[in-house]
């Protein structure tokens, strides 16, 4: 009885002491409180924060779950590895604002099978979802590819969030508490960085198909094979396949997890059998991965009827397998010294570093959200990188052969184009047309001038240039352009002898010769004809003619035929010289209205006047002896004057005064034009500050050229010289062309902004004359428009050129541009210009332009009468 007494007493001992324990343990192992407020953008919720209960009993509700007593507090990640048991989470979520907050609760881990999501508050449930990737896309809360579930937070409120989780691979829930606007930052990111890297891996695996296109490379296919699963893998584990390709079958999307990954083994086996040459150079690497192949491929058809638990586990036991299997291969090749395997074991390392550190994280060894996101694509697009080295590398080492052959049959192709060269010389017709060539030509020209000369006859010659030839060239290659060359040659040679008047320029073995085949794709003719008339009448339809579109491969090719047209002894009695003439007039072809240009001693720039001009214009610029005028400009409103424009004027003791239409791109020719502005600026600066030293502040407008606005020193020189001149920057306008700013549009847009930057004034001259676009011109960063003096001058008289002066001056004010019209020469012209609201106005109505001490005192004269 004493016994019994004494076991009975024991038995209530241990049972207060266990419900002592108990509860102290509920009391220790309470989870810990979320405190949620605005200073957080994302909380990363850890496993001290979370309750869990797993495998409850059966039929446990969600109800359950505020009062059940089984909930543990987690010690670590929240990752239970490969398991099929129901797993139920709770965390609370306090609000510590005083306003409501709304935020997301993520469950960054796309693979899961189904997820139920409840949120309370005070013993009621306020929200539930169920989710997962067993169900369809549409279900989830928010479309995203991993779970994220919307929670509101009244102001001050705490709310407990359960989860009830079920799958059949890894039990991994890392659990993240967004902002809305970090969470939308933060996906953009990550879709950004997922987009580069599908991008680039399905980049290179397009490639690697090209290559094998092209040279029928076992070991490019295979590896385009290796790059498509692996792509289809990692976006299938990651829930972007299924969020973007199938969202509405699930079903298939679990059968692409369970595939791809055993394909990517199978087809990386091969890669390295082939990539290796395994069979060739090591049979005992060989058989274990032929066998891995094998393997491989009935863990894919596996896919189709194992559990998804089982599949995916054989799939990774499988790669873990192999491998060991690939490594000990790559080592074996690199230790033996071959490249391709020193190449494959550096790859290979890379994407196993990378795989295995997936694998441990999904069996629960330990877990790391950089790993699941970013793991595989980093090793993978490293490891496709090193790989299409490798390929590259080999396919280099394996031609190398085949180029050194080649290179052997070029030089017998050279010698062979040497001898067929001087051949070619001595019988003196072009190798490619057999027309003859440019000493043929001379010869004939010398012979028929010779026979003109002292009567009434003429010797003309055309030259025809084919205009645009270099894009069937680019477009079709060499060997089609030849062959349009040779039959351009054959049909000119036809037309020019079926009409009058042909001179013939050569005879040879099996054909007479009218055209001749100059330079490049410049050719010639000559005809002997009564006057200067006829050649003209003959030439504008031979060029015509000629340019009719020519059949090559089934294509019709058109090109645009221009040339020049030189007539002796009219022009020269030398043929040479006669040559140099038609070249001359040639260039000034696109400048006419027909398609051949004769020539004209006016047009012709290379002359000894030219020559000796040139060097009288370094000397006036180093001297100083070029002079500025002044013209006034008005504003149209007042009447009072607003500023000046420079003139630059040359008077040359020889030729008299030179016209700035030729000495200005003669300056730029020759390099002279940085001097030649330097020069206008300090004397156009120097009367700024006269005219200020008399209290008129206006402004000063100097013409810059192209050669300004491409020199990178431009800028700063123009400030430094406003600097030494003590003059605001607004004062000076630079006036630059259409023309000039659309030569090089970024390098002057540069050069423009940075004057604009340092305040001085930008004006575009003679607007509408050239040929820049309105896009172009409303990104310059302009104060003015200078409306060119050939549409208002008769303005009053011409309804197309008021038309034009109207639409202008109403652009330039949308565009917040001021107007000055040019070439004002009538009082009529200025009132139609007053009616159109034109700011400024200038020309020889207002005055004409004025040495330096007339425009003071023409100025003083205007103030007199009209005193502000």
């Amino acid at each position: 009885m004493n016994h019994i007494i004494a076991t009975d007493s024991i038995r209530r001992f241990a049972l207060i002491a266990f419900t002592w324990v108990m509860a102290m343990s509920s009391v220790v192992l309470q989870a810990e409180v979320i405190a949620v407020d605005n200073n957080h953008p994302v909380l990363t919720i850890t496993g001290a924060q979370v309750s869990y209960v797993r495998a409850p009993p059966p039929g446990w509700k969600a109800e359950a779950a505020l009062s059940a007593g089984q909930w543990q507090v987690m010690d670590g990640p929240i990752n239970f590895g490969y398991t099929h048991d129901p797993f139920w989470y709770r965390f609370i979520l306090e609000n510590t604002t005083q306003r409501p907050l709304e935020r997301y609760v993520e469950v960054s881990y796309p693979m899961l099978d189904h997820l139920e999501f409840y949120q309370w508050h005070a013993g009621q449930e306020v929200a539930r979802h169920q989710t997962g990737d067993h169900l369809p896309y549409h279900q989830r809360p928010l479309k995203h590819r991993t779970f994220v579930f919307p929670v509101s937070l009244g102001a001050g409120e705490q709310h407990t969030i359960a989860l009830r989780v079920q799958t059949s691979g890894a039990q991994n829930v890392p659990l993240k508490l967004w902002q809305p606007r970090a969470f939308i930052q933060a996906n953009e990111v990550d879709l950004v960085g997922r987009s580069m890297f599908y991008g680039m891996l399905l980049a290179m695996a397009i490639f690697n198909l090209f290559l094998y296109a092209y040279m029928r490379e076992t070991s490019f296919l295979v590896f385009f094979a290796v790059q498509l699963c692996l792509l289809i893998a990692v976006a299938s584990l990651h829930g972007t396949m299924f969020a973007y390709l199938v969202p509405t079958a699930p079903q298939v999307h679990e059968l692409l997890v369970l595939t791809s990954v055993p394909l990517t083994g199978l087809f990386f086996s091969l890669f390295c059998i082939s990539f290796l040459g395994l069979k060739q150079k090591f049979r005992a690497g060989y058989q274990p991965l032929l066998i891995s192949v094998g393997i491989f491929l009935l863990a894919s058809l596996g896919g189709f009827v194992l559990p998804y638990g089982l599949s995916t586990r054989l799939s990774i036991g499988l790669l873990l397998l192999a491998c060991p299997v690939i490594l000990w291969v790559g080592a074996v090749l690199a230790w033996r010294g071959d490249r391709s395997g020193r190449w494959f074991i550096s790859a290979w390392l890379v994407l196993l570093l990378a795989a295995t550190g997936l694998i441990l994280d999904l069996v629960g060894v330990f877990s790391s959200e950089l790993i699941q996101n970013f793991g595989v694509e980093v090793g993978a697009v490293v490891t496709s990188l090193v790989f299409s080295f490798a390929l590259g590398e080999r396919f280099h080492r394996e031609r190398q052969a085949l180029t050194e052959a080649q290179q052997a049959r070029i030089r017998v192709m050279r010698e062979h184009e040497a001898v067929e060269h001087k051949f070619l010389e001595s019988v003196r017709f072009h190798h490619l047309t057999g027309l003859p060539n440019r000493p043929l030509l001379e010869q004939c020209l010398t012979q028929q001038i010779q026979a003109v000369e002292g009567s009434d006859e003429c010797v003309a010659l055309v030259l025809l240039h084919l205009h645009g030839f270099d894009d069937i060239n680019k477009t079709l290659g060499h060997h089609n352009a030849d062959q349009f060359l040779q039959r351009f040659a054959t049909r000119l040679n036809q037309q020019v002898r079926e009409l009058p008047y042909h001179v013939i320029v050569a005879e040879g073995k099996n054909e007479t010769f009218a055209a001749a085949h100059v330079e490049g794709i410049t050719f010639a003719c000559v005809f002997r004809v009564p006057g200067r008339e006829i050649a003209q009448s003959l030439v504008q339809p031979l060029a015509r003619a000629v340019q009719l579109p020519i059949r090559i491969h089934g294509l019709d090719l058109s090109i645009r035929v221009v040339g020049g047209c030189a007539v002796g002894p009219d022009d020269s009695m030398d043929a040479q010289t006669l040559l140099r003439q038609a070249f001359i007039a040639f260039d000034h072809s696109d400048a006419e209205t027909g398609l051949i240009a004769f020539f004209q001693a006016t047009a012709d720039e290379y002359t000894e006047r030219r020559l000796t001009l040139m060097t009288a214009l370094h000397d006036a610029i180093e001297n100083d002896r070029l002079t500025l005028e002044f013209q006034p400009q008005v504003r149209i409103v007042s009447g009072e004057v607003s500023g000046f424009e420079a003139l630059v004027r040359w008077d040359n003791p020889d030729h008299g005064t030179v016209d700035p239409e030729e000495f200005i791109p003669m300056a730029e020719r020759a390099g002279l034009m940085q001097g030649l502005t330097d020069r206008v600026l300090d004397r156009a600066l120097d009367f700024a500050c006269r005219l200020e030293s008399v209290g008129h502040y206006l402004s000063i407008s100097v013409n810059i050229s192209v050669v300004n606005l491409l020199d990178p020193e431009f800028p700063a020189s123009v400030t430094k010289k406003l600097e030494k001149h003590r003059l605001e920057p607004h004062r000076l306008v630079l006036e630059v062309t259409e023309t000039a700013a659309m030569k090089d549009p970024e390098r002057a847009l540069q050069a423009l902004r940075s004057l604009h930057d340092a305040g001085i004034r930008l004006s575009i001259d003679d607007f509408g004359t050239g040929y820049s676009s309105l896009t172009y011109i409303r990104r310059l960063p302009l104060d003015e428009i200078k409306i060119d003096r050939s549409f208002v001058a008769e303005i009053n008289r011409n309804t197309d050129d008021g038309i034009i002066v109207r639409a202008t001056i109403n652009m330039c004010h949308a565009l917040g541009y001021q107007v000055v019209a040019e070439g004002v020469e009538s009082a009529a012209a200025l009132k139609e210009l007053s009616i159109l609201h034109c700011d400024y106005a200038q020309g020889y109505h207002v005055s004409r332009p004025m040495p330096e001490t007339a425009a003071l005192e023409w100025l003083q004269q205007k103030t007199a009468k009209n005193p502000a």
